[in-house]
């Protein structure tokens, strides 16, 4: 069966499903598409993938459920969505899988033993935070909006669901931290979990669009902004390696890192635009998973089934730029628009 009778019901199912939608998003980008979960194993060993997609849904599922719906009931930008997925990331890395902790966590290589005092692995916290301000929450949400344009604004978590959500979220994290059973100490702990704490209340108690972008409209073109997402994967797995190799001291691999981060950052918001900046934001995603699915596909390439995501990764960038493609001529300035 052709690809474009199926297009329009899949767009129409995930109309009437937006929370499905955005769970294929998280945990689909950071854990499968990248290869830190296989996809291989749906094929080879379907228990144990089953079982591994539960616990990934029930940990990112309800996270990024809970950062949107703050960043909706709040009335926050987008500083309010990378804060609280830095409290995100420290729940999971901290308090559930305990890799910011654990020297030896077979996900954190090199970087465990690179930076690791009083306890915490600091060069791996300053990566693997940003993998998930990026990756597990901010870039969903963004892709949601873009696809399901209908949802921007509307809460998802409504009723009972929000106490339901909180309820999912705790307690996978209890039943992971059960399952790697690494002893940090109470106190490291407790001070993850503070963080997270602190992050969520200055998301909340930061003033409304006091960080939004300066101009109302796009100040560069698609493409530099393609360039800049391949930039932030680069930032945040080239450069603390590299760094390291030369033995640098691991808190200058660490500030160099931050500094060059921030940098990036700070080029992305003063030339994005509050509105107007769909075809910027679809380059930026574009740039920022690309390399990504390549890493995940060396990966993955003992049985690459997940040539097939990236396929469908393809088709759905694709729609959204045919949706969303730039107008000829200058880029458009927006008057009197609200800020997304």
């Amino acid at each position: 069966m052709a690809i474009s009778p199926i297009l329009p019901r899949v767009i129409a199912f995930f109309r009437r499903h937006p929370v499905l939608l955005l769970f294929a998003f998280t945990p689909g980008i950071p854990e499968y598409l990248s290869g830190s979960t296989a996809v291989w194993p749906v094929v080879l060993a379907p228990g144990g993938f089953f079982l591994f997609l539960a616990l990934n849904l029930g940990l990112y599922g309800p996270g990024v459920l809970l950062v949107r719906e703050a960043h909706v009931r709040w009335n926050k930008g987008w500083s309010t969505v990378l804060l609280l997925g830095g409290a995100y990331g420290l729940l999971e890395e901290g308090t559930a899988l305990a890799t910011l902790f654990n020297p030896r966590a077979s996900v954190v290589g090199g970087l465990g033993t690179y930076g690791h005092a009083y306890g915490v692995s600091w060069v791996w916290l300053l990566g693997v935070l940003g993998v998930h301000m990026v990756y597990s929450v901010g870039l969903p949400i963004v892709l949601l909006g873009l696809a399901l344009p209908a949802t921007r604004g509307r809460p998802f978590l409504t009723g009972y669901r929000l106490s339901l959500t909180v309820a999912v979220y705790a307690l996978d994290i209890s039943v992971l931290a059960y399952a790697v059973h690494y002893s940090a100490g109470a106190l490291l702990l407790v001070l993850a979990a503070v963080a997270a704490g602190l992050l969520w209340v200055v998301a909340w108690r930061l003033p409304a669009g006091r960080l939004d972008p300066p101009s109302p409209g796009p100040r560069r073109l698609p493409r530099t902004f393609f360039l800049l997402g391949l930039s932030y994967f680069l930032l945040l797995v080239a450069v603390p390696g590299f760094l390291g190799d030369l033995h640098l001291p691991a808190f200058v691999a660490g500030g160099v890192d931050l500094a060059l981060t921030a940098l990036l950052f700070l080029v992305i918001w003063q030339g994005i635009g509050r509105a107007a900046n769909e075809p910027q934001m679809i380059s930026l995603a574009v740039g920022i998973l690309l390399p990504l699915l390549v890493f995940g596909l060396f990966a993955q390439w003992f049985l690459p089934i997940v040539l097939l995501l990236d396929a469908v990764v393809g088709l759905f960038f694709l729609t959204l730029w045919r949706h969303y493609r730039p107008v000829s001529g200058p880029l458009p300035v927006p008057v009197g628009v609200v800020p997304a």
